[in-house]
């Protein structure tokens, strides 16, 4: 009876491997993939479209936006390289495929009736996963609190290096903080909504965490108008702001430093040149302790609660961590 069984499980086994083997040498393969790719760049387009509304599909709509668009609620507006880059690296992985299975996609096209069950399948596959994210995404807005995804989205990314002035006048490097959980904002003194907005959320925030925890992390604001706030500018706007080192550090330095920094940062911006205004990214770069970029906030109310979420889980990584 063992033997038999053993038998048979290798002749299943066989047979797999061959069937494998079979649809990675057709087009067949190739084929699906393809009209997977097309089925994900139609739901990035839709998602691009789709309003925010109370339902689940509008809630899903604003979670799907915030974590791959860089979508602010506060300004309603995406980062157009997050777009871009969702759009583009798909795509070139299809002309990948199509190019290594040329030979087999071609022989398809004589008959593409052929392909109706492979995209039937891919379609189905698609339409499944957006129902199912949808679901979660209902269910979660119906209990009122959407958990913190954690360990889904984080990152390792490295972050730029950079040697900057605080607004007391001190040396402030990145690469002096390492062991410390990092928030890296970008604001400016002169501005009126979003800045203090953006203070706001990161002071609430931090507030949140116990006085050992907060011990444990620093707030960067890195100013997006280099050209007028010096560290004297800036140290009003910390009194203003009710803020101090060294929990928070308000950064400046040249304009030839501070601008490179901000774009390698993300932080996208434009100043409007009647008004001087500076229309910005409101973003929160959260650098854990072995320096790396965990994490990546907007403003909004759940937005708040993860980044308070992050910083304590960082912190308390860090303690076991030893």
């Amino acid at each position: 009876m063992t033997e038999g069984r053993q038998s048979t499980e290798r002749e299943a086994g066989l047979a797999f491997f061959e069937w494998m083997i079979e649809a990675f040498s057709t087009w067949r393969f190739p084929a699906f993939a393809l009209s997977l790719i097309v089925g994900y760049e139609l739901l990035v387009l839709a998602m691009l479209l789709l309003p925010i509304t109370d339902d689940a599909v509008g809630r899903f709509a604003e979670e799907f936006k915030t974590w791959c668009f860089g979508y602010d609620p506060a300004t309603g507006r995406s980062q157009p390289m997050y777009l871009i880059l969702m759009l583009t690296e798909p795509l070139g992985l299809g002309l990948v495929l199509a190019a290594v299975y040329w030979k087999q996609l071609r022989e398809i096209l004589h008959t593409p009736r052929r392909l109706l069950p492979t995209f039937a399948a891919s379609t189905f596959m698609v339409i499944a996963a957006v129902v199912a994210l949808v679901s979660i995404s209902g269910d979660a807005g119906a209990s009122g609190e959407l958990p913190f995804p954690g360990e889904r989205v984080r990152t390792s990314h490295q972050p730029p290096a950079f040697a900057l002035v605080d607004h007391d006048g001190a040396a402030l490097r990145l690469d002096e903080l390492r062991g410390r959980v990092v928030v890296i904002t970008g604001v400016y003194a002169s501005c009126g909504f979003t800045c203090p907005m953006i203070m706001g959320q990161a002071k609430r925030a931090v507030a949140e965490l116990t006085e050992g925890e907060r011990a444990d992390v620093t707030v960067i604001a890195v100013t997006l108008d280099p050209a007028h706030d010096t560290p004297q500018v800036l140290a009003a706007m910390a009194r203003g702001q009710g803020i101090a080192a060294p929990t928070f550090r308000l950064a400046t330095g040249a304009p030839s430093l501070v601008e490179p920094l901000l774009d390698r940062l993300g932080i996208e911006r434009r100043r409007d040149p009647e008004t001087g205004v500076i229309d910005h990214a409101n973003l929160f770069l959260v650098i854990d302790r072995s320096g790396r970029i965990a994490y990546r906030f907007t403003l909004g109310e759940r937005q708040e609660r993860w980044l308070t979420t992050a910083l304590r889980q960082l912190v308390a990584e860090a303690e076991r961590i030893g």
